[in-house]
């Protein structure tokens, strides 16, 4: 009788094989979490940055009104949760220009505190 000479994988290359293929799905579903967490990061400072520029919008036509400027704080909420709160006032500039600072802090994934500023000249000319 012949003995025939069949190839085929051994128990111990499947084995490895099934290994190298567990640890790349596992850096997969590792990078899925951290780009979910950085999108939700990205999200709530975006929220923030839109609440700022809304306030400087706001406040910038009070700049050359006397009794309007004056410094305040703000606070948005999502539901009954703080996500963010402004707070801005004026400098002057010379010349009847005023400087108008809006300082945004919300609260980060970890319950965390960032904060942002957003600085514009407004001039004032009668």
């Amino acid at each position: 009788m012949k003995q025939r000479n069949e190839g085929g994988f051994t128990i111990l290359e499947i084995m490895i094989a099934v290994v190298i293929l567990m640890v790349g799905m596992l850096g997969l579903v590792m990078t899925a979490a951290l780009t979910t967490r950085m999108m939700g990061r990205a999200n709530r400072a975006q929220q923030a940055a839109a609440y700022a520029q809304k306030r400087m919008e706001m406040m910038r036509s009070s700049a050359c009104i006397t009794a309007q400027r004056t410094s305040g704080v703000d606070t948005l909420y999502r539901g009954s949760a703080m996500m963010a709160y402004n707070t801005w006032r004026y400098g002057d500039m010379g010349n009847g220009s005023y400087r108008l600072q809006v300082i945004t802090r919300w609260v980060t994934t970890n319950n965390k505190i960032k904060a942002d500023t957003l600085e514009q000249g407004v001039p004032c000319r009668t």
